[in-house]
């Protein structure tokens, strides 16, 4: 599809009333997620330093001046300070790879930047990485240089659903199954063939010997996973499998729950590639009954269908691979099609009530177990939605089951929505009670521009 850049209004109004201000801003996201093509966009004139790894601070440096057309320096504070006195804004790209090549450049920066700030010179500098652990290693310990440094930080997500389907214009079914994997990054949807329907393209990037993306899911985690990676692998291979709860991942560890507690928080707070969910209807800080699950739709489908094969990968079997993911592909785009529609909920492009808090819920009732894709509420009503990939659904038997949850649940307002390829039945209210029924033609309307 080619170089394109999508929205990302906000983020850009944030970065222009930076411009008239002395600033360190830290900016973070997952690799590939558009960050250096956000802030070339806002600052075309910034000097631009990349960060290469597996190079020496001196190679660094005489590669930066090179680039820069700059005299020769030998320490990077000197070429920061000769910028600054310019009146340049510096963006300094792969900002962690200077742990691996020379720690002692951050205390280097920290001396620039504190020594402007006390003669009341300008500084505007811009750290950008795509490790998450960045932020603890390097700018988050009172014992780092750069502790309490910065002045504004910026976190680029996952483009919105809305702008992403509207840059693509592509049938929605499609665009759906395709977010089931990319999710929101713009880098992936550069690769799409729009003659190919999603399936082909998917087998094409992914699945296939000469695939560009069958390795991403390694590139991505190798900025954040050191000599742990294979226990990092095992518990996201898990969760990605089903086995969400503690107790079943804590079972591949020799059930030792603390242990996988503490792998499982580092990837939670500080990584931030898996979350905990509990049922709306609990307090989160006293259930017992959270599950969890990794928030990146590329790592999640690349786990279960990349590295779960890997063994077939390796000699060259493609064949199986290509099977295995012809068998399961539509089960997965189900189970995403619950969070696909969660985000449009979640971000109010369909507005069906208001609410405080969304998510999953589910438990027992009368010793039965039980689960609903999406509940939302506030204090006087509450919203029971099912989501259904599939042909012909009949709203009425969704609902008529859904309401006998909603009414062990919830005492006030209730309202109910099913979400689904295409309805035998639609009905608009049932027991007095309203309900909403949206097919995919529906969802392309309310997204469209």
């Amino acid at each position: 599809m080619g170089n394109a850049f999508v929205n990302r209004k906000e983020e850009l109004e944030f970065l222009e009333k930076l411009k008239d201000k002395n600033f360190f801003l830290v900016v973070l996201g997952r690799r590939r997620i558009g960050k250096t093509t956000l802030l070339l966009k806002a600052f075309p004139n910034a000097a631009y330093i990349f960060v290469w790894p597996n190079k020496t601070i001196d190679w660094v440096i005489e590669e930066t001046c090179k680039e820069l057309s700059l005299p020769v320096f030998k320490k990077f504070s000197d070429i920061l300070d000769y910028l600054f006195e310019r009146g340049e804004t510096v963006i300094i790209d792969e900002f962690q790879n200077f742990l691996w090549i020379d720690k002692s450049v951050y205390g280097e920066i920290q001396k620039v930047v504190d020594k402007r700030k006390i003669e009341g010179k300008d500084f505007k500098l811009i750290v950008c990485g795509s490790s998450y652990s960045m932020v603890n290693k390097v700018l988050g310990k009172e014992a780092s240089p750069l502790y309490g440094r910065r002045t504004h930080e910026l976190v680029i997500d996952h483009l919105p659903i809305k702008d992403l389907f509207n840059w693509l214009k592509i049938p929605i079914e499609d665009f759906i199954k395709l977010w089931s994997v990319f999710q929101g990054v713009p880098y992936y949807y550069e690769f799409i063939d729009k003659s190919k329907n999603a399936e082909e393209n998917i087998i094409s990037l992914l699945l296939s010997k000469n695939s560009i993306l069958r390795e991403e899911g390694r590139v991505v985690l190798s900025v954040e996973f050191g000599r742990e990676t294979k226990v990092y692998f095992t518990i996201l291979s898990a969760i990605s499998e089903g086995k969400t709860k503690l107790s079943e991942i804590a079972s591949l560890f020799g059930n030792k729950v603390n242990v996988v507690s503490k792998y499982l928080d580092k990837l939670r707070k500080e990584l931030n590639l898996v979350k905990r969910i509990t049922p709306v209807f609990s307090d989160p800080r006293k259930s017992k009954e959270g599950i969890y699950e990794i928030q990146d739709n590329f790592l999640k489908f690349w786990f279960f269908f990349v590295e779960k094969r890997r063994a077939y990968i390796e000699q060259d079997k493609y064949e199986e691979v290509i099977d295995y993911f012809n068998k399961n592909f539509n089960s997965y785009v189900g189970k995403m099609f619950e969070k696909f529609v969660f985000e449009i909920l979640r971000n109010r492009i369909i507005k069906l009530i208001d609410f405080k808090k969304i998510g999953k819920q589910w438990g027992k009732i009368k010793n039965e177990s039980y689960e609903i894709d999406i509940v939302a509420s506030d204090e006087k009503e509450a919203l029971f939605v099912e989501c259904k990939w599939e042909e012909n659904v009949n709203a009425l038997e969704i609902v008529k089951n859904l309401k006998e949850k909603a009414d062990a649940l919830w005492k006030g307002k209730k309202v109910f929505a099913v979400f689904a390829k295409s309805f035998s039945k639609r009905i608009e209210e049932f027991e007095r009670e309203k309900v909403f029924c949206f097919d995919l033609r529906d969802l392309e309307r309310v997204l469209k521009v």
